[in-house]
């Protein structure tokens, strides 16, 4: 899963209108579509780190 950048303006878009939301139903609509996109993003963030050339141990390792 590479990285997608309309999914972090989805992000943005949504943190707008929730703030901006009139009522309780309103809200809670929005934050659940929010913390999926969080979710898919926190994943793609897991991914690039895994897919990352280095694990974190090396960079301990190389340090000593």
């Amino acid at each position: 899963m590479a990285f997608d950048p309309t999914l972090e303006r989805r992000i943005r878009e949504l943190c707008a209108q929730a703030i901006a939301a009139q009522d309780t139903e309103e809200l809670w609509l929005v934050l659940s579509e929010l913390r999926e996109a969080l979710r898919l993003h926190v994943e793609q963030l897991k991914n690039m780190v895994d897919d990352y050339p280095f694990a974190p141990v090396d960079v301990g390792d190389s340090a000593a």
